[in-house]
């Protein structure tokens, strides 16, 4: 059993249609490096499945923030394991709707969330919201089957995509802590524990500027602490 089997998506849904990366060349204002990025990492990507009203019977969520009348799946193929992140925001914001995007390479698979709302300056651009993805994954981990979507609610595709993005919050949580929590917990503690490490990517970036060995053990003994927090805390 692949992956898609165990998200348990009614075959109506499926699509299984090639987007060409000729698409966000032109619909997706790309600098060179970015179309660089496409032409040297990206494979193949394809649309597997579109779930929408007529083919899966759930309401559509429209307000003055957000309009979802869909979810899709989408898998890329890659080529090299480089631009994961740079690659995820440019589909995820070229494509209107909230996805399920994922990464395969090698046998092994990286999926991408990520909540969307209307750019407050430009109702046609989309803003992204703390995008969530896994580490890579082998086809029988049990995030898939966390990825039931009989597990979700129905009432309409906010619901749906928000306990979506929730499994997959849980799902990278559970290292961090013990406890038993909620997706809102668990997105809450990778918001912490990202700070952490941008606080601890900086203080590296200062520790090769210094010279003093004062200031050096300091700078050690602050990201010790850090790493410490990242790795050993726990939800509070």
């Amino acid at each position: 059993m692949d992956i898609y089997d165990k998200l348990n998506i009614p075959d109506e849904c499926k699509i299984s249609r090639t987007v060409f990366k000729k698409m966000f060349y032109e619909n997706a204002a790309l600098s060179k490096g970015d179309k660089d990025l496409f032409v040297d990492s990206i494979d193949k990507i394809t649309w597997i499945y579109c779930l929408n009203q007529e083919n899966m019977n759930i309401s559509a969520y429209t307000t003055e923030e957000r309009e979802y009348l869909e979810i899709e799946v989408m898998e890329v193929v890659l080529s090299e394991n480089k631009g994961i992140k740079r690659i995820a925001e440019i589909i995820m914001r070229a494509i209107p709707y909230p996805m399920m995007l994922i990464f395969s390479f090698e046998g092994k698979y990286q999926l991408w969330t990520a909540h969307q709302r209307f750019n407050l300056a430009d109702n046609n651009k989309i803003t992204l919201e703390e995008p969530i993805c896994t580490e890579w994954q082998d086809a029988d981990s049990n995030l898939w089957d966390r990825l039931n979507i009989s597990n979700f609610r129905y009432t309409n595709f906010f619901d749906m995509y928000s306990d979506i993005v929730d499994a997959v919050a849980v799902f990278n949580a559970e290292k961090l802590t013990d406890e038993e929590i909620s997706g809102e917990e668990a997105r809450e503690l990778l918001r912490k524990n990202a700070e952490i490490d941008n606080q601890i990517a900086a203080l590296r970036a200062e520790l090769k500027k210094a010279t003093e060995f004062n200031k050096k053990m300091e700078i050690n003994m602050k990201i010790k602490k850090l790493e410490k927090e990242r790795f050993y805390g726990k939800f509070s």
